[in-house]
């Protein structure tokens, strides 16, 4: 349909948005105790002496002040609730929205009652620990945890199933106080069922490992699920299938058994309809196993990544998509002295993509322009495990041992068209590999007294990666940059192997002054052995690529001594902290051999201003020393691309790194406000950066560290407001950089800012329809010299959630793009359209759902991207219309 139909079609869903929002009065009031003093956290419920149910409901701030929006006319039942205190009741009829009630609390005289009102209570705050009755916010409608969170007052789950509270990101999940898949949050709330979650706690500072809680500055956030009484000692979960025309398929299984000592989660999936079971992300998330010792003290190393050619893709950039996966979860606990946890995961995908791509090559020189048209198919095979022992035979002692491993069979196949003026070339490029890694992993602590605490970690890794490329080409590739032979067409092997062994181990002693200081000190050592053998081929040839053969070795050794000062002054948390380190690296390049070693100091801070209990400013600073590995010093050529080669320089040494991040966040349930922002700065001193020669399209890619600093600054704000019954969010995100780099051996400074901003409004009327208004203006400018080109794209979103009857719900959404290329002229626009139809009797186990994809039938979108030495913009394939029916019985 054309845009200004789509439009008013927008503009009408706002207008009875409004219209419903008018029909509200705020009733507001603070909550007190005996002494005049504010209550926090205090529940207020408005109940609806007609229909007894639940009006209204708030919570007080930590003013004690509440607000809650109520119909006028209907006569209430006002209770007031806190932990400690009798509860407060007074019948409501008419009331000033202008003038707040003052309500006061008298202590309760007995325990008993304490544990009855917090049994009722919809939200409880103990010290660190906050508590939501799920009940209180839920319609009953919802189907996974993901829906139950996006109830709940300061949560937002985005769209890979990340959870932030109060604008804090979640870094783990448990259930029943026990670690769901590694903490794994997509996993959780994709596939924890909505009717089995009782209460969901937010556990701000989280730390198991009891000796050492308060100790440091992680900041860890958790959240812990809570099951309902009747999905304990039992299995539960949900079995979906479905099938559409075009041969479309979908299969879904979770189930669910938890008892006291043994928890099990199964789940797997297999579809083509682009429902992304384990993504991109999810690998990274997961491969990552169990962090380093090292990065904690400031040594990093630049490890090139051993899983590149697992896609980012989605259902709205892949032409088609078949993923499977398994997964199974397990905690079990035989006494409360031991506990066995663990993973295994198992994941396919087969895509298959197709771009066509103008690419403008930023050589100093002359800045040429390719049309590259490709046609990709990605397999992947990947397997992760990890299991861990964890002993704690008293609160003061805490033993863990953990394995980690992974492997993956990766093929990444192209085929290119690229044509530059007149010429045409044609390109065959599969790369495969078969990277795996193990990991050890041992951690003791113990708190002999209050004043003492005492710690050990080893940490043991291999990793093994051995890439295979098979480069097919009908013109002679690499003009200008490698002379070749010859050949009516032309096939090149490269092979390469290259292996990782790191050592680490660091002692720990802790020194508690008084409850609002505490002294660390910290003694590691961490030793890193690499080795990297290569060569190149020519299928049909004797020639010898000598300048292509490496066959290296690397080791590096950090031995580093640091303390850390840990002050709690009032509102204040302040920890400053220094490590001092001894490097020594040496660099074998088949016979020749270089040794090097350095000693640095890396300080570092953490701040914390708790403005309030609702709102605090924290700021963090660390100097890093960031190091090179074995294929950034391999001397020997290694083909990269068609076009590209690539060659070490066994000369660099360390970047210093800088890094400063601010976070704000506040939280107010009163006014309805979460207000959070986030700011990251990175200054990079000889930093390691790119040198490109070109000839035509050909480059030369070599590395140098430059003396110029190099800067990246990102950041994020986000507001969320409630008004009655509306949700208002807006929020803006930016990524800048400078890179200072040489083109043709000129130095050239890239520029990159990125911004997104957003507004989405939310709403219910009626009580049967919810109605979602986004709007999203993503700019993307890149600026390499004289070159500049600016790529923006406006996305107005719309999406529905409608009960039609009885058990029978419409949900749909509507996406609408126009992508503009500012130095071309160029627009693109293009939207997608879903529907969902759903239908589950009350109290039925089972579920059917009719599901249509991409109703108008969108085949491609636009993307571009900015890399040293080329700016590119994309068309994309995407999957056409399709539908699936499906069936899900819940277990």
């Amino acid at each position: 349909m054309p845009f200004l139909n789509r439009f008013f079609v927008i503009l009408f869903f706002t207008g009875i948005t409004f219209s419903a929002f008018a029909q509200n009065k705020p009733l507001v009031g603070q909550v007190l105790d005996s002494l005049n003093r504010p209550i926090a956290y205090a529940n207020v419920v408005a109940i609806n002496q007609s229909t007894q149910k639940i009006g209204g409901f708030g919570i007080s701030n930590d003013e004690g002040r509440f607000k809650i929006t109520l119909a006028p006319g209907n006569e209430y039942l006002l209770r007031v609730s806190f932990v400690g205190y009798r509860q407060f009741e007074m019948p409501v009829k008419e009331w000033d929205s202008e003038v707040p009630m003052l309500i006061v609390l008298e202590q309760a005289d007995t325990e008993l009652g304490l544990v009855e009102v917090v049994s009722e209570l919809p939200v409880t705050m103990k010290g660190d620990t906050l508590t939501y009755k799920t009940d209180a916010f839920t319609t009953g409608n919802e189907r996974k945890l993901e829906d139950v969170l996006e109830k709940l007052p300061g949560f937002q789950v985005d769209e890979n199933g990340e959870v932030k509270v109060q604008g804090k990101k979640v870094d783990k999940v448990l259930v029943d106080g026990k670690t769901f898949f590694d903490g794994d949050t997509k996993l959780a709330t994709k596939n924890l069922p909505a009717n089995a979650v009782d209460r969901v706690q937010v556990l701000k500072n989280f730390n198991e490992i009891a000796p050492v809680r308060g100790l440091d500055n992680d900041e860890t956030l958790a959240l812990n699920i809570q099951l309902k009484d009747g999905k304990k000692n039992m299995v539960f979960g949900d079995l979906t299938a479905g099938a559409g025309p075009k041969e479309r398929y979908l299969g879904h299984a979770n189930t669910f058994y938890y008892a006291p000592k043994l928890n099990i989660n199964l789940i797997g999936g297999t579809n083509n309809v682009g429902e992304q079971t384990f993504t991109l992300q999810d690998y990274f998330r997961f491969s990552g196993g169990m962090a380093g010792l090292g990065g904690r003290s400031g040594s990093r190393v630049q490890f090139n990544s051993d899983d590149l050619g697992i896609p980012m893709a989605t259902r709205t950039n892949a032409f088609d998509l078949k993923t499977t996966l398994g997964a199974l979860n397990f905690n079990f606990s035989p006494s409360k002295k031991w506990r066995h946890s663990g993973f295994l995961i198992a994941s396919t995908s087969d895509n298959q993509l197709g771009s066509s791509s103008l690419r403008t090559y930023l050589n100093s020189e002359e800045n040429t322009q390719e049309v590259l048209n490709s046609a990709s198919r990605v397999n992947n095979k990947s397997g992760l495990g990890k299991y861990s022992l964890t002993y704690t035979p008293k609160e003061e002692t805490y033993l863990k041992y953990s394995f980690f491993g992974k492997l993956s069979d990766i093929e990444n196949s192209n085929w290119l068209n690229s044509t530059v003026g007149q010429n045409q070339q044609n390109i065959g490029a599969v790369n495969t590999r078969n990277p795996y890694s193990w990991q050890h992993r041992l951690d003791w602590f113990h708190a002999p007294n209050e004043s003492h605490v005492f710690s050990m970690e080893f940490n043991a890794e291999r990793k093994f990666n051995d890439p295979l490329f098979d480069l097919t080409s009908n013109l002679k590739p690499l003009a200008g940059m490698y002379p070749i032979q010859d050949s009516e067409s032309y096939r090149f092997f490269q092979n390469q192997e290259i292996s990782s062994h790191t050592l680490e181990g660091a002692l720990n002693y802790y020194y508690i002054l008084n409850p609002t200081n505490h002294l660390n000190w910290s003694l590691g050592y961490q030793n890193l052995f690499q080795s990297l053998t290569g060569n190149l081929n020519q299928e049909g040839s004797q020639e010898n690529f000598e300048e292509f053969d490496n066959d290296n070795e690397f080791g590096l050794q950090d031995f580093y001594l640091g303390m850390t000062w840990k002050t709690k002054w009032g509102k204040w948390i302040i920890s400053p902290s220094a490590y001092l380190h001894r490097y020594a690296w040496r660099d074998l390049q088949f016979t020749d051999e270089m040794n090097f070693d350095k000693t640095l100091i890396l300080p570092g801070l953490y701040t914390k201003w708790n403005i309030k209990s609702n709102k605090s400013l924290t700021y963090r600073f660390q100097t890093e020393a960031n190091f090179m590995d074995i294929q950034k010093l391999a001397q020997g050529y290694v083909l990269q691309d068609y076009n590209a080669i690539f060659q070490g320089n066994r000369a660099l040494d360390n970047g210093l790194f800088s890094n400063h991040s601010l976070s704000y966040n506040h939280f107010d349930m009163f006014s309805g406000l979460t207000l959070f922002g986030n700011m990251n700065y990175q200054r990079k001193r000889n930093e390691i950066t790119t040198i490109t020669d070109f000839s035509g399209i050909n480059r030369l890619l070599s590395l140098i560290n430059v003396e110029p600093i190099n800067e990246t600054l990102n950041g994020d704000i986000r507001l969320d407001k409630s008004l009655n019954k509306m949700k208002f969010e807006v929020g803006g995100r930016w990524n800048a950089y400078k890179t200072n780099l040489f083109l043709g051996n000129l130095p050239t400074e890239n520029r990159q800012f990125s911004q997104t901003y957003d507004t989405k409004l939310t709403t219910t009327f009626f009580k049967v329809l919810e109605v979602d208004l986004g709007y999203a203006i993503t700019a993307n400018n890149y600026n390499s010299g004289n070159i500049q080109n600016t790529f923006t794209t406006h996305s107005p979103k719309l999406e529905i959630d409608l009960d039609i009857f009885k058990g029978l719900k419409l949900k749909s959404d509507y996406t609408y793009n126009a992508y503009l290329n500012k130095a071309t002229g160029t627009q693109s626009d293009f939207d997608f359209l879903n529907a969902f139809l759903i239908y589950q009797g009350k109290k039925s186990p089972w579920e059917f759902q009719l599901s249509v994809w991409n109703i108008l039938d969108t085949r491609s979108i636009r993307r571009d991207s900015f890399s040293e030495s080329l700016i590119s913009t994309y068309s994309y394939l995407v999957q056409p219309r399709y539908g699936l029916f499906t069936i899900k019985w819940d277990i």
